[in-house]
């Protein structure tokens, strides 16, 4: 007797069919031919139910539109909200994303992504598709600091006011010290950004390692430390001076976690006396290695410095007596000598 047996259908081939099927639907939309895409919705080879609109639409962004994204985009509002009516989905959730050609798999998100490449207005028309400028994630810095350490560079103090008015807030969150100095590492895959450059770590406070949390005015103190790639530039110059106008404007408001002047003075190698007031020309411009803001910030610093004398013997061991005596003469409240007045910073 023979048992006749009808083999059961090949499983992975379905499963095949069904992510070309859908890889077929997101060509569609990609392209933004959403008639041939609903062909797929009418006669029933699409279930919405079963896809994962958000990762749909955070892939298609960045595939068909990142490159050239800048400010409102019809074609992405429609997108956004075409997918959000076949299945709702949350723009602020982490995504899956692929890092050097599909060969690292990591966690992002679209408010990291935008904050660490991408404008100001860019920020705000995703606001209106309701994301969420304030969302945080464990072991992810906040997207301010992306903001605030472009600032002078991508962002202006314009921009951080119409990014507050869109409900972005600068200054009560706080920060994880080892995420933020891990935030530009190369390899790191927790708070990577999707298509932008990798780097170096951040450089941080010696004692960043014992602190529990950073506040607002220290992430600003870490990004003056951190120039971002521009060295000797009228672009750093600029970058230097919109952020020493930011953090005296906020400095009254919050207490340091660590030693702004020592940081900042072993960080950057042009806030030295020597440079006060000296310009430089590069290519079609004039700049100022030191600029008047921060030469500002440094004496306000300075002022109120509880170990001012040990910072001055520092630079007096390295031979450069004209820091070490010019920040010795701020112990005074006179600062004629070097016109420099500032906001106190307590430290």
């Amino acid at each position: 007797m023979f048992l006749l047996i009808i083999g059961a259908p090949d499983v992975r081939a379905q499963a095949q069919q069904a992510d070309q099927t859908q890889q077929a639907f997101k060509n569609f939309l990609a392209q933004g031919d959403y008639n041939n895409a609903n062909f797929y919705l009418q006669n029933g080879l699409i279930n919405p139910e079963q896809l994962d609109t958000g990762q749909m639409f955070y892939d298609i962004l960045h595939a068909q539109y990142w490159q050239t994204l800048n400010g409102p985009n019809q074609k992405v509002a429609v997108l956004h909200d075409y997918l959000g009516k076949l299945k709702a989905f949350d723009i602020n959730q982490e995504m899956t994303c692929d890092w050097r050609n599909g060969r690292v798999q990591s966690r992002c998100t679209l408010l990291n992504d935008l904050a660490a490449s991408k404008s100001a207005v860019t920020l705000a028309f995703f606001a209106d598709l309701r994301l969420d400028l304030n969302k945080t994630f464990p072991k992810r810095t906040a997207a301010t600091f992306d903001v605030i350490h472009r600032l002078g560079t991508s962002f202006s103090l314009a921009d951080i006011q119409m990014l507050s008015q869109k409900g972005m807030i600068f200054g009560d969150e706080v920060y994880e010290p080892v995420a933020l100095a891990a935030h530009y590492e190369i390899n790191n895959t927790v708070s990577l950004h999707r298509n932008v450059p990798r780097g170096q770590s951040l450089q941080m406070p010696d004692n960043y390692l014992s602190l529990n949390q950073l506040n607002f005015m220290d992430v600003l103190i870490v990004a003056l430390g951190n120039q971002q790639g521009y060295r000797q530039t009228s672009e750093a110059s600029a970058r230097d001076a919109l952020l020493c106008q930011y953090v005296t404007f906020v400095a009254a408001q919050m207490r340091p976690s660590f030693d702004y002047l020592g940081f900042v003075l072993l960080k950057r190698d042009t806030f030295r006396a020597a440079q006060i007031g000296e310009r430089v020309r590069a290519r079609n411009a004039i700049y100022e290695p030191f600029p008047p803001a921060c030469v500002s910030l440094i004496a306000g610093m300075a002022q109120n410095h509880a170990r001012i004398n040990d910072v001055m013997s520092l630079f007096a061991a390295r031979g450069d007596v004209e820091t070490a005596s010019w920040l010795l003469s701020l112990k005074a409240p006179a600062t004629a000598a070097t016109g420099a007045t500032g906001t106190t910073i307590n430290q």
